[in-house]
């Protein structure tokens, strides 16, 4: 029986292992993150009956280089003010959006995400368009994010936007 020299072995071995290191390293194609938030009402009616919103997020990205359609599902619940009569608000949205690299090394980013949000209070349970438009920074495995948020109101009284500024910071790990 004639023996292959261990060239033929190793050089296809060490071609397949440095490509895929390099796909993996420079060009990641998909990621996972999980975000603790902590929301500031901004518009004038949502201000008046909620305090602060506290909430988590979780999601994925995938897509290549610098530009990833992102999928988010996330829980937010809303203190009542001593005034508001509608009670304490929860938020359940699933959106979908655009995450994009600005800067080489993938620093910093810009992301905007659209879908649905369950909205529940004393009067409210239902679902209402939400969207959201931010920036980020990405340290290594870790992201805090700057974030216009809401959802659309459509009671008589109080049509419009109920929107806050939302501050994420979380974990990502990429596949």
């Amino acid at each position: 029986m004639k023996r292959r020299p261990a060239s033929v072995l190793v050089i296809p071995f060490c071609c397949i292992t440095f490509f895929f290191s390099n796909l993996s390293y420079g060009q990641q194609l998909i990621f996972i993150f999980a975000h603790a938030q902590y929301a500031n009402p901004l518009d004038s009616y949502f201000n008046r009956n909620y305090g602060y919103g506290i909430g988590f997020e979780a999601g994925a990205g995938i897509g290549f280089d610098r530009t990833f359609l992102m999928g988010t599902a996330g829980y937010s619940s809303f203190s009542a003010n001593s005034t508001n009569p509608y009670g304490q608000l929860t938020y359940v949205p699933l959106k979908i959006g655009i995450r994009h690299y600005l800067l080489i090394g993938k620093i910093l980013f810009i992301q905007a995400d659209a879908g649905v949000g369950h909205v529940q209070n004393d009067q409210i349970n239902g679902s209402r368009f939400s969207g959201d438009v931010g920036l980020g920074v990405k340290l290594g495995p870790f992201e805090v994010i700057a974030d216009y948020d809401g959802f659309t109101r459509s009671e008589p009284e109080s049509s419009g936007y109920s929107s806050w500024l939302g501050i994420k910071a979380g974990i990502r790990f990429g596949l």
